[in-house]
């Protein structure tokens, strides 16, 4: 989901409420469906540092324009390096306490966050990729969190998928929105961004309730699932106009509060 944001001393903080939506469901519901432990507390702090860390890279990078770099490009550059510097301190500190058996969930979270630096460095975090990325890096940190305080593989594992298939359809939804208006529209990018969320949202709801009747799945998978993938499909069947976008991001912070009441009331 694109981030906008203000300017706040070194730090610029993003008001739009599918980024601090996004940031925030999947920790608040690991820590309250799995419990908290210190590994878990550090990843927090370094998720939430990196997240910090994104506006001052983009007046760093030259992606706020070149007034932006020249005027506030020192305080950014310093804002950039502290966050920087507490997520790596604090990743750190995670992966030497979390429990080894769970090690190796932390890439959960990094492959697609490294995707996403990527794709800042090349001015591309608001492509579909850019934004699927951002999507997955924040959905998966529950894993790790989950894990690191011994809670089952499994409700992490739903925790984690339930957010991903959330955010992802949601944040191509809004895309499709978006491309019918950004630089004077392009119909066919909108309307492949559309039914790629249909696409995912159909198979989803479809696979996990093939998998649950078959007892492959526990059934508080589909039931978790199916508020945010109703709400992707709807949007994109029924694209909203630009202007309606804020009462769709009111929507979606609705949609993941229920989502994370039905994780935590069935796996808790």
């Amino acid at each position: 989901m694109v981030v906008t944001a203000r300017p706040s001393g070194l730090f610029v903080l993003p008001k739009e409420h599918g980024a601090y939506g996004q940031l925030t469901f999947p920790l608040v519901t690991a820590f309250a469906a799995g419990g908290v432990s210190w590994a878990g507390a550090l990843l927090a702090i370094a998720v939430i540092a990196a997240f910090l860390a994104h506006e001052p890279a983009a007046v760093v990078l030259g992606h706020r324009g070149p007034r932006a770099r020249r005027e506030r490009g020192r305080p950014a550059a310093s804002g950039l390096a502290c966050c920087l510097a507490l997520a790596l301190a604090a990743g750190v500190a995670a992966a030497v306490v979390i429990p080894p058996t769970a090690r190796w969930s932390l890439a959960v979270p990094a492959v697609p966050a490294v995707v996403l630096a990527i794709a800042m460095i090349r001015g591309r975090e608001k492509s579909w990729y850019g934004e699927t990325a951002t999507a997955l890096a924040f959905s998966g940190v529950a894993v790790p969190v989950m894990l690191a305080a011994a809670a089952a593989p499994a409700a992490a594992y739903i925790v984690g998928t339930t957010f991903a298939l959330l955010f992802v359809t949601i944040t191509l939804a809004v895309r499709a929105v978006i491309l019918r208006v950004r630089g004077g529209g392009d119909a066919a990018a909108a309307a492949a961004a559309r039914w790629s969320t249909l696409a995912i949202a159909v198979t989803a709801i479809v696979a996990i309730a093939a998998l649950t009747a078959a007892h492959r799945v526990v059934p508080s998978l589909l039931v978790s699932t199916a508020p945010g993938l109703c709400t992707a499909a709807v949007v994109a069947a029924r694209p909203p106009a630009a202007t309606r976008l804020r009462a769709v991001g009111w929507t979606v912070i609705g949609v993941s509060t229920v989502t994370a009441v039905l994780l935590v009331a069935t796996l808790a």
